[in-house]
């Protein structure tokens, strides 16, 4: 029975690439000076070089002075040019497929936008199999501190994947949070939706919202399911004349559907768009 446990497990591992292992990890806080995964001739500095030229490998106060420009996922109206001394804060790897192909990705935060509150967040696709190639590029901070979200990654195509990221900021009383579903598709980014959030609190109350982000089925592109909970406890101190929201817990749920004619994903309700506006009244 030994013997055999053993050749079983000696086969799934036999089965099981490094490739497959790469693709199950989590997003990873590599140096600049470390070697790509199976490139040892190859840093994450020489990656992104390619989105800022002139960066420097130093360490954590990696600094330099320029970007090549990328768009807003986001669209026109959300972008905001780069810092005029750029200096990388945080990078994120997360190895992901594109086509079938393995690519890798990186999230590079370069502080805060030049002439705007939100910050400068850079998700760059590259081709590491030869010589290194940047494929796309695209700012996606929608606030001030940008990371990718958990899950960062959904296998959600025939070797397509979806990139997940949010964007935060917070005061005293206020969390802000907005979500970036992103399709990566023919090695291009492509935004499915942005999804935003609120958790608030005052003397008498406080209220979270948590997001949800899971596959579904369908083919050549699984359903998008997302869903918010919201959750409103009471304080139980005494505040006043202040009106506290009725405590309890509600979800609001909307599944993104492949359409093949538009070649893209459609939300099934407005229902986030509702969300987005009611949050608003509340800043």
């Amino acid at each position: 029975m030994v013997v055999l446990l053993r050749m079983a497990l000696i086969a799934l591992a036999i089965s099981w690439t490094p490739a497959d292992r790469a693709f199950a990890e989590p997003a990873s806080f590599p140096d600049l000076a470390d070697s790509v995964a199976g490139r040892k001739d190859v840093t994450f500095a020489d990656l992104i070089r390619l989105v800022a030229p002139r960066i420097a490998a130093n360490g954590e106060a990696s600094s330099g002075d320029g970007a090549i420009d990328v768009r807003h996922i986001g669209g026109e109206a959300w972008s905001s040019p780069a810092p005029e001394a750029m200096k990388l804060l945080k990078l994120a790897a997360l190895p992901a497929r594109s086509g079938g192909l393995d690519r890798m990705v990186l999230l590079l935060d370069f502080g805060q936008a030049r002439d705007s509150a939100s910050g400068f967040a850079v998700l760059a696709l590259f081709d590491v199999t030869g010589e290194p190639r940047l494929l796309d590029a695209t700012d996606v901070a929608f606030d001030r501190w940008t990371s990718f979200a958990e899950p960062g990654r959904l296998a959600i195509g025939e070797g397509d994947d979806l990139l997940v990221t949010r964007s935060t900021h917070s005061n005293s009383s206020q969390g802000y949070a907005t979500t970036a579903l992103v399709l990566l598709r023919e090695d291009r980014f492509e935004l499915v939706d942005r999804i935003s959030t609120l958790d608030d609190r005052a003397c008498a109350f406080e209220r979270t919202q948590r997001l949800d982000i899971r596959q579904g089925t369908g083919a050549p592109f699984a359903d998008i399911e997302a869903t918010v909970t919201e959750r409103t406890a009471g304080s139980g101190e005494q505040c006043g004349d202040a009106t506290a929201p009725e405590p309890g817990t509600r979800t609001i749920a909307v599944t993104y559907r492949w359409d093949a004619a538009g070649q893209r994903y459609i939300a099934d309700s407005d229902a986030f768009a509702a969300l987005a506006r009611e949050n608003e009244e509340r800043f």
